[in-house]
């Protein structure tokens, strides 16, 4: 009986840390921006970040293949650098003039993105799940 109640525990315990890893980068990952901020220089505040009409923003990443695709660019951004802290999966990088740096948690998905360039930075805040499927570029 104590075997079976070691191996229950040793078995509840093993998948409940896969499911705590979930969001590790090892498959590729969907996150939907659910608001966000336009910050400026010249202004004394951010205001809230305005979508495009007809336009999800749905960033894909997939880590294995070092890539981050957003509806607003034709081609995939480079992820330069990725690492993982206790709890979150970080990732930065650069394209011409901006550079741009996320995290996003291992448990819950949620994740935070900051993109700055020469004139503001966004920051964008949302919710992942694994991707079901691979965008085309």
């Amino acid at each position: 009986m104590k075997i079976l109640l070691m191996f229950a525990f040793f078995t509840l315990v093993s998948l409940t840390a896969q499911a705590a890893e979930e969001f590790d980068g090892s498959r590729p990952i969907d996150c939907d921006a659910l608001s966000g901020h336009d910050c400026l220089p010249t202004e004394a505040s951010c205001k809230p970040l305005k979508p495009q009409a007809g336009k999800a923003l749905t960033l894909h990443v997939d880590v294995a293949h070092m890539s981050l695709k957003t509806p607003y660019r034709n081609s995939a951004m480079q992820i330069q650098s990725f690492g993982f802290n206790t709890s979150s999966l970080t990732m930065q990088g650069t394209s011409l003039e901006l550079v741009w740096s996320a995290t996003i948690h291992r448990k819950t998905g949620r994740f935070t993105a900051a993109v700055t360039d020469r004139e503001g930075a966004y920051v964008i805040f949302g919710q992942c799940k694994l991707a079901a499927t691979q965008p085309r570029d």
